[in-house]
């Protein structure tokens, strides 16, 4: 009739509900984590540094300012969690006079068809299948950026606005807003440094609740505190990264390296370096370049420490292969890569599809 699974989420949903009590909880807004792109993704999501184009609104809005043709159109779509979620994007970037160029993504996370199970036993201990009814729970995400070259040559700067909506069916719902900013240097073609500060001025989100009051009869039956409405805040956190690449065997070839280093600025994290006010979280990624038509990707992220079932400490990391494909004003990019400590967790397909173009005169 219904599965584990379904269950299960409803109750990771339901303890959702209750994060707006904590006015800057460490992962609130984490589907704008995920990020986009499986070119990116496939290189362990370390591109703050060369990023261009479309998904630059994304990673760094600074990297806009070096799209090729005037107008882009991407997509992409991914499964997590064996299936349960599903995250897809949509974009569109633009070049306008003076060396400015725009873009807009669009980002959802939804869950779809989780069972509210709590009516499903009446206060006679009865199970009555009759009263089980579906939800969906999605975040949303609007980026909406700008670019252009600065007066300091070789270096661009971008800024991104971020409009959030998030529900989890009708019983909760909140609106937010943020910005980004970011730096990208390019001093040649071998090699650029970039810097991201996301949630710059800290994100907002301002969650409202709609519970009936048999839901909360339940709540507290069941000892779990009735959420407040209330704002949930995301404080900044700094993305710096380096990226560089050679030519190999008459500049067919070229081998390039990424590597970012993020510092959140929200407490202790479980991260390879951990600290009272700041942690910092490296990410690190290899890609080889066949002639701008043929793209091998490989990555590490996430690095994290966790006790095993002896209670032994380990260090568990995540990794990331990709590949991509040019095919005239098409660019097909796949990334797969898995979610979760250890031996345990899913494995994930991510495809993404760009249209580049220019308008004819």
């Amino acid at each position: 009739m219904f599965s584990i699974k379904k269950i299960s989420f409803w109750v990771l949903w339901s303890v959702q509900l209750s994060f707006a009590q904590d006015l800057s909880p460490k992962y609130a807004n984490e589907f704008l984590n995920l990020g986009i792109g499986a070119s990116a993704i496939g290189s362990g999501s370390s591109v703050v540094a060369d990023v261009n184009g479309l998904e630059a609104g994304y990673w760094n809005p600074a990297g806009l300012t070096h799209q090729n043709q005037r107008y882009e159109i991407g997509l992409m779509h991914a499964s997590y969690f064996g299936g349960l979620a599903s995250f897809d994007h949509i974009g569109a970037s633009s070049k306008l006079p003076q060396q400015t160029v725009v873009a807009i993504n669009l980002l959802r996370l939804g869950v779809d068809n989780i069972y509210n199970t709590t009516q499903l036993i009446d206060n006679q201990g009865n199970i009555d299948y009759s009263q089980l009814e579906t939800f969906n729970s999605a975040d949303y995400a609007m980026i909406a950026s700008v670019a252009k070259p600065t007066k300091c040559p070789n270096l661009s700067a971008g800024i991104s606005t971020k409009l959030i909506y998030r529900h989890i069916g009708d019983f909760a719902k909140a609106y937010g807003f943020g910005f980004d900013v970011g730096l990208q240097f390019r001093p040649s073609k071998w090699w650029s440094a970039g810097l991201n500060l996301r949630d710059a001025t800290s994100t907002f989100n301002i969650w409202t609740y709609n519970l009936s009051a048999q839901m909360q009869e339940t709540l507290l039956q069941t000892n779990n505190v009735l959420p407040q409405n209330g704002i949930e805040q995301m404080l900044p956190r700094l993305v710096l990264g380096l990226a560089g690449q050679i030519p190999l065997k008459d500049e067919k070839f070229e081998l390039g390296g990424q590597i970012n280093f993020e510092i959140t600025t929200d407490g202790t994290r479980n991260t390879l370096i951990s600290g009272k006010v700041f942690s910092l979280d490296p990410r690190m990624g290899l890609f080889v370049n066949y002639q701008n038509k043929l793209f091998f990707r490989t990555g590490l992220s996430q690095f994290q420490f966790y006790e095993d079932l002896d209670q032994i400490k380990k260090l568990s990391l995540q990794p990331h292969i990709g590949a991509g494909l040019v095919l005239q004003n098409w660019k097909i990019d796949y990334a797969f890569t898995k979610l979760g400590l250890g031996g345990e967790g899913y494995f994930t397909n991510l495809f993404s599809l760009k249209w580049t173009f220019s308008s004819q005169n």
